[in-house]
């Protein structure tokens, strides 16, 4: 079972990156607002991806995230010694299978791509101007699906059926921005992971997706259901496509947590992708339109950035975008974020508050 979880990391922190010119002898003598000699979690990394056994920032241990950075330019393992980076041969031999760092006849380069303050700032920049220009075109038909949403029942999950469904997991069809699976293959894992110099002043938000299930999450969030429950729920889901689940063990060890009553019927949203409803059309339609603009937008924009390929821009230009979209949502009072995912103790039942269902009727036999 795919599992594929985006994780978003935010960290607060101000630094000026200065690749361009010459590295000093040690790290230790780095310029606080310098890249090199910052912490990994200074910075705010997304992995958009889909892996089998190990997640690219598993790769990331001891001070490999201090190699990565010493490499952005390019240079030989005695780069690292100039700059009084400990080393040995198993980590960089683990950076690159873990397709983080490339080597051609001894000159290793970082992969993944890290992003300066200056390139940050720039980036975010243009995607508020962005949102700026396209809000007034999907505004209507956003107004129009968060009705639709209430009157289907699911008002307390409106927050994450925007955030989660429509913005985070809807646009990734193949349709509109592609999936992860679709994604250059890295060994194992598939997508794009970077790193932005720092973080957003919002809450980390971020989607886990266990088969049909998913869950919208912030680091703030006090109630977590384990993953072996999710995905047990998951796969009695799966079976009856989101009618009444009747394993009772299951049904006993979600009991509480607001996804079924005692005798298993589904009480989150179930969304029906594909099915051509009035919330489905809409949310392609907007998902089209913002997709079609994101195209547009980067045609050029990966290499003004040195982005490795247009559709790697895409991803990552779409991912600043839907922050500026959400807090766009939420400063005209059409979304708001629910009590749990502030970390307010609301009780575990509200659980239920950030989680869905997707069905999928194109895949129906």
């Amino acid at each position: 079972m795919l599992n594929r979880i985006v994780t978003l990391i935010f960290c607060v922190s101000v630094a000026i990156a200065a690749i361009a010119q010459t590295i000093p002898d040690s790290i230790s003598t780095q310029e606080p607002n310098a890249i090199m000699g910052r912490p990994y979690k200074s910075f705010d990394t997304t992995a958009f991806c889909s892996y089998s056994s190990f997640h690219p920032s598993q790769y990331i241990t001891d001070n490999n995230w201090d190699i990565l950075c010493a490499f952005i330019q390019p240079g030989t393992v005695t780069k690292l010694d100039s700059l009084g980076i400990p080393y040995n041969k198993s980590q960089i031999r683990l950076l690159e299978v873990g397709d983080l760092l490339s080597s051609d006849k001894g000159v290793y380069t970082t992969s993944m791509k890290i992003f300066d303050k200056s390139e940050t700032e720039n980036i975010r920049q243009q995607s508020k101007e962005f949102v700026d220009s396209i809000f007034p075109v999907i505004e209507p038909e956003m107004r129009q699906l968060i009705s639709d949403f209430a009157k289907a029942g699911y008002a307390k999950q409106t927050y994450s059926l925007i955030f989660s469904y429509l913005l985070d997991l809807y646009i990734w069809d193949e349709e509109q921005l592609g999936s992860p699976l679709n994604c250059e293959d890295h060994g194992t894992w598939s997508g794009v992971y970077w790193a932005m110099f720092e973080s957003r002043s919002h809450d980390k938000v971020g989607t886990n997706g266990y088969g049909p299930v998913h869950q919208n999450w912030t680091d703030n969030l006090g109630y977590w259901l384990s993953s072996g429950k999710l995905l047990s729920f998951a796969r009695e889901v799966m079976k009856t496509k989101g009618n009444r689940i009747e394993n009772r063990e299951v049904i006993d060890a979600i009991t509480g947590w607001g996804l079924t009553d005692e005798k298993g019927n589904i009480l989150i949203p179930i969304l029906h992708k594909n099915n051509n409803d009035n919330i489905d059309n809409l949310c392609r339609s907007i998902t089209i339109q913002l997709s079609d603009a994101v195209k547009k937008y980067c045609s050029t924009w990966n290499k003004v950035h040195n982005i490795s390929s247009e559709r790697v821009g895409q991803i990552i230009f779409y991912h600043e975008v839907m922050w500026d979209l959400i807090d766009t949502l939420e400063s005209k009072g059409m979304v708001a974020m629910p009590a749990i995912l502030k970390g307010e103790e609301v009780g575990k039942q509200h659980f239920g508050d950030i989680c869905f269902i997707v069905i999928d009727d194109s895949e129906k036999d």
